[in-house]
């Protein structure tokens, strides 16, 4: 419940100046604690404020008017009011503090051009750091529908719904991501502490985001930076049991003096991972060192916003020594084996096969309200990314990379987003790419890619219309057109321009339905598109991280899918429970993936050849979740998802979807009345069925087996100084299982890790305004 503390005295006309005041106090409303951290959030405004560790918060620089406040902490129910703004103010929030690790991210009318009638899923500020030491993809693979696409123990990728690369787009800070992510064993490139929250949009959103989007979309994204203030920031370390990892992260950030509005952050972080271990053996050569750092400056009043964002990553990790085999009948040993050939000493030296990344980004934007009914806003982003691979060779040449790429990325949008009258708002824009790829030379090998330029342009427009308070619809439209331009020498070494134009539309349409308090229903139905990129057109050798020889199809066209999800969450028994189910399905015209057709004996090894190949393809699926708070302080969480995908050409099972899997969570959270704070001890059982819907014939080996993992974890919070203390502890795969999944390319030649035991303690100080 939201309650005014401080009256307005006598209602006077709305002031021009915008200084008013809206402060409060956000508490529990059963025990009538502070809520540390809570976020606090101005709709109209998109802006809002993070409590401090005294639940605190202030919003400075309002216009009078009426706005939609909402207020969100980690395991309680968020509240959503109206506030009428006519002075400054004080007010205090309850909210009602259940278990909850993840929630849905119920994005208000405020975000006019994100997301209606699209299922999506968040992580907050305290969820991302529950996953302290993992990956990107391995901190949203806890959301339903949302897997990994696994390279050995330290490489994955995000797959939504069965879709992974290049379907799957990253939004890194507002920027989208570009670091050769045509690869299977590539990495997203980027610094997961970086960011305070990560939203999952499980649908085609080619409209909003463009090319790419066919699967879903990843946004990472920081809190909105501070616009007055003190100093305040972080300071958290971490170990982790496997690997003998270890890791840290440090932000700070504050306002600066005699300049309200302006406020700056810095932030930077470091892990270093030894050879992982699976549940017998040692994973040789599976050790990691990465480095991030980033830095931030803007300013904000009622009318203007600009701001600078900087960020550098670098990751040396390298790749399964058993995965590297010399000759055609080792490697179908190797298949057949239970153990890998090759497993030495644990160490923390990384030796050839390896990888080394770096990666730049750099963003400029600005924001300007031509009136109260229009905004527009513009963004650039600058990549650099520089990418090395490194195979074991003959004659002392292993340390010369045999692959060597550098891609350059410009990408800019320019948008204005508008409200008409009491019904409509939206946003119409266009954006552009500019990217070059060059291979260094010197390797002395044949490039895996060649050379290319890209350019595409789009224009976009999407529009919302407020039917009632409780339905929301949405409907958008895109053109974008795609030039590419290849330099490459053919099998007579003759230098050739071939070049590939393509012309694409997206259109969405959907709707958002609170069919009362406790019940809402999403509604999409949309279509992405995704030109072929260079890798699936002219790939020809040997993909050294993967640890395949990838041949390219120059003839493939763009892929068109047509996509519709439906999504109904409501609570039951009196607010006690929580259900939500996610119903898919993805009709893809031109489907491109990497097929195994056979193995090759080449001079550096025996390796599978993966040819790609397009097809019509149908996948579709369930997502379910369901949260019951028990007797007490226990409550009981259920995640299942399924995918099915059909060759509707071949009329047989689509190659490496996801298998059916099952989790199910006992969470104890008792009431503190000490110091200690927020307590939670979660036990969780994750089951993976085998995968069974496979194609006859194409798999160089058997699915593996079905699986059971056993985790735990626990966390808890206290008031130390003028900040806050937090610890936590993650446990997986407790009964150090012996286990392959289906989803990782190196389940030829090795077990997954075994038990798995992270320590992570966190110190957040300051009240950033």
């Amino acid at each position: 419940m939201l309650y005014s503390l401080a009256g307005v005295g006598q209602m006077q006309a709305q002031e021009s100046s915008c200084t008013l005041v809206l402060s409060g106090h956000v508490i529990d409303d059963h025990d009538k604690e502070a809520l540390p951290f809570a976020e606090v959030y101005l709709a109209e405004l998109d802006r809002g404020a993070q409590a401090d560790s005294a639940g605190r918060f202030t919003i400075a620089g309002l216009c009078a008017g009426t706005y939609r406040l909402r207020a969100v902490h980690i395991g309680c129910e968020p509240v959503e009011r109206t506030v009428k703004l006519v002075a400054s103010m004080e007010i205090l929030i309850r909210l009602e503090h259940h278990v909850h690790e993840l929630r849905e991210a119920e994005i208000v009318r405020s975000r006019p051009d994100e997301h209606v009638g699209q299922a999506h899923e968040q992580l907050d500020k305290d969820a991302v750091e529950r996953s302290s030491g993992r990956t990107l993809g391995e901190m949203v693979a806890v959301i339903p529908g949302v897997t990994t696409l696994n390279s050995g123990p330290t490489i994955s990728k995000p797959m939504v719904h069965g879709l992974t690369g290049n379907r799957v787009l990253i939004l890194n800070q507002g920027v989208r991501q570009e670091d050769q992510q045509w690869g299977s064993e590539h990495a997203p490139n980027l610094d997961p502490f970086s960011s305070d929250r990560i939203t999952v949009v499980k649908g085609a959103a080619g409209v909003q985001y463009g090319s790419d989007a066919i699967g879903g979309v990843v946004i990472t994204e920081p809190v909105e930076l501070p616009r007055s203030g003190p100093l305040s920031g972080e300071v958290r370390a971490l170990g982790m049991l496997n690997g003998l990892g270890i890791g840290g992260n440090a932000l700070l950030q504050g306002g600066v003096k005699g300049v309200t509005g302006m406020g700056w952050r810095v932030q930077g972080s470091g892990r270093s991972m030894a050879d992982s271990r699976a549940a017998d053996y040692n994973l040789s050569n599976t050790g990691m060192h990465e480095t991030g750092a980033s830095a931030s400056i803007g300013f904000r009043d009622h009318r203007w916003n600009a701001s600078a964002y900087g960020s550098w990553y670098a990751r040396d990790l390298g790749i399964l020594r058993a995965a590297h085999i010399g000759n055609l009948t080792d490697l179908q040993n190797a298949i057949a084996s239970g153990t890998p050939w090759y497993v030495g000493e644990p160490t923390r030296e990384i030796a050839a096969p390896r990888q080394e990344v770096q990666h730049v980004l750099a963003k400029a934007e600005a924001g300007y309200a031509v009136s109260e009914r229009g905004r527009v806003a513009l963004t650039y982003g600058y990549q650099d990314d520089e990418r090395q691979e490194y195979d074991i060779r003959r004659g002392g040449r292993s340390d010369r990379p045999a692959l060597d790429l550098h891609l350059v990325t410009h990408t800019g949008e320019a948008a204005f987003k508008h409200w008409i009258g009491k019904h409509i708002h939206g946003k119409v824009g266009v954006s552009g790419l500019y990217q070059e790829n060059i291979n260094i030379p010197g390797t002395g090998i044949r490039p895996l890619i060649p050379n290319y330029r890209k350019q595409s342009a789009g224009a976009f427009v999407i529009e919302h219309y407020t039917i009632t308070e409780r339905v929301e619809l949405e409907v958008g439209f895109r053109l974008e057109t795609t030039h590419l331009e290849v330099a490459k020498y053919n099998d007579s070494d003759v230098l050739i321009r071939p070049e590939h134009r393509f012309l694409n539309r997206a259109i969405s349409a959907g709707v958002n339905w609170s069919v009362r308090d406790s019940t809402r229903v999403r509604f999409n139905l949309s279509s992405a598109f995704r030109p072929p990129h260079v890798s699936e057109l002219y790939s020809e050798g040997l993909h050294h991280g993967a640890a395949a020889i990838e041949i390219g199809d120059p003839t493939l066209g763009s892929e068109r899918a047509y996509k519709s999800v439906l999504e109904i969450g409501t609570a039951l028994l009196h607010g006690r429970a929580h259900a939500s189910l996610t119903a898919h399905a993805s009709l893809i015209d031109n489907f491109i993936y990497l097929r195994p057709s056979s193995l090759e004996l080449t001079v550096r090894g025996a390796f599978p050849v993966f040819n790609y190949v397009a097809t019509d393809a149908l996948i579709s699926g369930l997502d379910a979740s369901f949260d019951l708070r028990l007797v007490g302080p226990f409550t009981w969480r259920l995640r299942a998802s399924t995918v099915h995908g059909r060759d509707l050409v071949k009329d047989e099972w689509l190659f490496q979807m996801p298998s059916d899997r099952l989790e199910n969570t006992l969470v104890y959270a008792p009431r503190t009345t000490g110091k200690w704070r927020h307590l939670e001890f979660a036990t969780t059982s994750h089951l993976v069925l085998v995968q069974e819907r496979i194609p006859v014939g194409v798999d160089l080996a058997s699915p593996p087996p079905t699986y059971h993992l056993l985790g735990l974890s626990a966390s808890a919070s206290r008031p130390l100084g003028k900040g806050e203390l937090r610890l936590g502890l993650r446990g997986s795969n407790l009964l150090n299982a012996a286990y392959r999944d289906y989803l990782d390319r190196f389940r030829y030649y090795a077990d997954a890790r075994g038990l798995e035991i992270a320590l992570w303690i966190t110190y957040r100080f300051g009240s950033p305004n």
